[in-house]
């Protein structure tokens, strides 16, 4: 501490009463207190504001940290299942032909990826949409309402998570006027 922040007791006011002397250096040993006490408050202020600051960016690192991590085990799993969705077609080929004898593997498998978020989507019947359907062809048909429709589908569409990872394989109705 610096000298002049030292409390002293001045006794060279012989003239005075000793009480007024004894109350003067009270009170200038008060306001002195008082000032010590405010610069320990505002230090403690900045030390605790500190504190908060460095927890606060923390926690917000722990959050990004966990978000970039599921984000990145998101898209891990986006890139197996686009490279397990051939086999579904395989399952599903070899089903079509009367190999039931694979079916409790293939309930089993797609079990699995339906824990994993894996949505398969079979269009037949719905209007045309080109962000979920990919037109392999056309079929003409007489009937209006079947125009741009969804006639045919040649292999399902996927949805993981939300977004499509493989367009449905369709075949469309155009209409065609016989009159």
């Amino acid at each position: 501490m610096a000298e002049e922040d030292d409390i002293v007791f001045d006794s060279s006011h012989a003239d005075l009463d000793d009480s007024v002397v004894a109350e003067e250096n009270q009170l200038e040993a008060i306001k002195k207190l008082r000032a010590r006490v405010k610069e320990a408050e505002k230090a403690a202020k900045e030390v605790r504001e500190s504190h908060e600051r460095a927890q606060a960016d923390f926690i917000n690192a722990r959050r990004r940290d966990e978000a970039d991590r599921a984000h990145f085990m998101k898209y891990a799993v986006e890139g197996l299942v686009e490279d397990l969705v051939p086999v579904l077609d395989s399952f599903d080929m070899a089903l079509t032909h009367g190999h039931k004898d694979i079916l409790p593997i293939y309930n089993q498998f797609i079990k699995v990826l339906r824990e994993h978020g894996l949505e398969e989507f079979d269009p037949k019947g719905e209007k045309f949409d080109p962000s979920r359907h990919e037109a392999i062809g056309s079929t003409p048909t007489e009937n209006k309402n079947d125009d741009h429709k969804v006639l045919e589908v040649l292999s399902k569409g996927y949805i993981l998570s939300g977004k499509i990872i493989r367009p449905a394989k369709v075949r469309i109705g155009e209409f065609i006027n016989s009159n």
